[in-house]
């Protein structure tokens, strides 16, 4: 049988991280429409920030092997 836990932090410290991935990465996409030249696909950056807010699962956290749950 599969077990799962929870990591669980502080709601308003997640609350805040979550808010700011989602505002910096729609404001990163944003680029891509507002700028031209090869500048503006900085703004795909956006994608994992949105990515991350979105499924609360850190990408580069899982790359590097880091497990920040104090389980």
């Amino acid at each position: 049988m599969l077990e799962v836990t929870h990591c669980h932090r502080e709601e308003n410290h997640r609350r805040f991280d979550l808010v700011f991935r989602i505002v910096a990465g729609l404001a990163l996409l944003s680029l891509l429409f507002l700028l031209e030249g090869e500048i503006k696909y900085l703004g795909l950056i956006g994608i994992p920030l949105l990515y991350t807010a979105l499924t609360r699962k850190c990408l580069i956290n899982r790359l590097l092997g880091i497990n920040s749950c104090k389980l």
